[in-house]
């Protein structure tokens, strides 16, 4: 892990990054929401930003176009999504784009519609680490009781 860091051109440890780790989740939700908004970079984010972009102009485009994408997935309008995709369809965002298109109705439903399925995952995940456990140690009959014992 340590060495995927060093690829990556970080020089610091494991230790600096947990610092960091803990020091962000000590901030108020709302202050870290804020920092994580192109709108709020500091100076020294926006001097990087503009300097790759001038040197890397389809990404400007890109930072561009994954900001609308993420307005428009905390909005409520959905009939947005058709002209993304098509001006997402000829940058680097085309594989997301056509992907987004194949499921489009899906899409459109998380985006008109407030509810999750997340208890219903949660409880899948739950089944099928159960199920992992389990495999190949005993008989279907242990594993219902134990799913069972378990709810």
């Amino acid at each position: 892990m340590v060495d995927s860091f060093k690829t990556q051109g970080f020089k610091g440890s494991r230790a600096t990054v947990y610092r960091w780790i803990a020091a962000l989740k000590k901030q108020p939700q709302s202050s870290r929401s804020e920092k994580s908004r192109p709108q709020s970079c500091d100076t020294k984010t926006e001097c990087f930003l503009k300097h790759v972009y001038e040197y890397a102009p389809q990404l400007s485009v890109a930072g561009h176009l994954s900001r609308r994408l993420a307005a428009i997935l905390r909005g409520d309008d959905a009939s947005l999504l058709e002209g993304w995709i098509a001006e997402a369809g000829d940058s680097e965002l085309a594989s997301l784009a056509a992907g987004i298109s194949r499921d489009i109705e899906a899409v459109r439903g998380a985006i008109n519609h407030r509810w999750t399925t997340s208890p219903v995952e949660g409880q899948i995940n739950r089944l099928k680490t159960l199920k992992r456990q389990m495999y190949g140690r005993a008989s279907y009959a242990l594993l219902r009781s134990r799913v069972l014992m378990a709810a």
